[in-house]
């Protein structure tokens, strides 16, 4: 796959995150003007715990997947993907039985309500999602991203209609969004079974298959839970030092700094077939210095544009409403800081190559342990004095430090000459933001500025030849 052809299928993959993003952006409006802040945020609690047992049921599997499938064929590629879909099926099984039968218990400490028929419906929810993920992450492995996009669409789609039909139409309110996410699942779970069966068969699963696969994925456990540990936490630390209601205006503005994730996202999902495939060939670094540039200036100039005009968005006239319930607008403060932190996402997800290249994936651990000690601590200390703020410059922190320990082990194992500049100018525009005034010209002239500049002073002309290949 050439540099070109990740542009291309990142441009796909982005379109696509961006399209299923959307759609459940646009349901924070309903939640916004149908629940209270304290109720959403215990659809946001809810949320998050299915966000993060999800790790729990995937332990590292799905990047297994996606690994094995990408670089085994034939039958032994067959033997891996039916050991991997077979294993997760018998566990999900069982951490959804776990779930259900201590539901009145788990529905007090993460939901913070006696109400164990929701723990009830997310277990369902969780089991469905496991199953249906592993064959949708197959069309990305196997460079079909168009089917790919297409069963994610499904789902999102599906949900959103579901939550128009249980919470606008019955009005059964939190009921009727878990309801929406397990028929929503249900119904790409049925879809997705033909992609599986194709591919799995019980007579190539062999033990010392599964003993290579748990070698490999067992790391990327702690991984994940250190990633929603920086990504989730804040949500029940805010809920246990503050309330629901910080939740709820912490969560609605994290809602609207996901246009930086959805480049991320996008770009990531081509990223890591792209670089398994050319790390160990000529060329490769030079090749990754120049995705960077590219993706950082985009991921920039998104953050930018949206922190200059969330004002704007979240006031946007809906008849006569606005996009965002009045009761939210103090959120936008979080808007920045949540764009901000998606841009250290970004230089992490970039380094990665390195880290692969080397073997060196025992340590993702250890640097998502750092981002996730840093979120921690500086939630602790900063939500007593800063509130919800406090709690958003705390995952800016946070992912901070866990690129910059990236660069740290990485950079003399496996240097590579990335172009500096382009790496720091949107943070200098980010830090003009911040300062910015809020005059409506001014605000202009600096979204117009952000990519012109870009191009003729920041990229370098093999970059630059680079970013016209892909509009020719």
């Amino acid at each position: 796959m050439s540099i070109k052809s990740l542009g291309k299928h990142s441009l796909i993959y982005g379109f696509g995150h961006i399209l299923a993003r959307l759609v459940t952006f646009f349901l924070l409006p309903l939640y916004t003007h149908v629940f209270t802040p304290e109720e959403y945020g215990v659809v946001s609690l809810a949320y998050a715990f299915m966000g993060f047992t999800m790790i729990l049921y995937r332990y590292g599997m799905d990047t297994a997947l996606l690994k094995y499938s990408v670089q085994k064929k034939g039958q032994d590629r067959g033997g891996y993907i039916s050991t991997i879909y077979g294993i997760q099926v018998i566990t999900s099984i069982i951490f959804s039985s776990i779930l259900f039968g201590y539901r009145k218990i788990i529905a007090k400490i993460v939901l913070g309500v006696d109400q164990p028929e929701w723990i009830a419906i997310l277990s369902g929810v969780l089991l469905l999602d496991a199953l249906w993920n592993l064959p949708v992450l197959l069309l990305r492995a196997e460079e079909k991203p168009i089917p790919f996009v297409i069963f994610n669409l499904t789902n999102v789609l599906t949900t959103m209609g579901f939550n128009l039909f249980f919470v606008v139409i019955l009005k059964m309110g939190i009921t009727g969004v878990l309801l929406a996410n397990l028929v929503s699942s249900s119904i790409v779970f049925i879809l997705s079974l033909p992609v599986i069966i194709k591919r799995v068969s019980l007579s190539t699963i062999k033990t010392i298959t599964l003993k290579t696969v748990f070698k490999f994925a067992i790391p990327f456990l702690p991984a994940g839970i250190f990633t929603m540990i920086m990504e989730l936490a804040n949500r029940y630390l805010l809920n246990w030092m503050t309330g629901t209601r910080e939740v709820g205006l912490y969560s609605a503005g994290h809602k609207l700094g996901i246009f930086g994730l959805i480049v991320v996202m996008g770009f990531n999902m081509g990223w890591t077939p792209y670089f398994l495939k050319r790390g160990k060939k000529s060329g490769a670094r030079k090749d990754f210095a120049q995705a960077a540039t590219i993706f950082l200036g985009l991921l920039g100039f998104v953050i930018v544009a949206v922190s200059l005009w969330v004002p704007e968005i979240m006031r946007f006239p809906i008849g006569s409403r606005t996009l965002i319930g009045e009761q939210f607008w103090s959120a936008e403060n979080v808007v920045f800081c949540v764009l901000l932190a998606y841009f250290f996402f970004g230089t992490y997800v970039i380094q990665l190559p390195g880290v692969y290249m080397r073997e060196m994936t025992n340590w993702i651990p250890i640097f998502r342990a750092i981002g996730a000690t840093v979120n921690i601590l500086l939630n602790i200390l900063l939500i007593p004095k800063y509130g919800v703020i406090g709690s958003a410059w705390a995952t800016v922190f946070s992912f901070m430090f866990m690129s910059l320990s990236v660069f740290i082990r990485c950079h003399k194992i496996y240097p590579v000459t990335y172009n500096w500049s382009a790496w720091i100018y949107p943070l200098i525009f980010m830090g003009v933001v911040f300062i910015i005034s809020d005059h409506i010209w001014v605000r202009l002239a600096l979204t117009l500025f952000y990519p012109i500049s870009w191009f003729l002073f920041v990229i370098n002309s093999e970059e630059k030849t680079v970013l016209k290949s892909f509009i020719k």
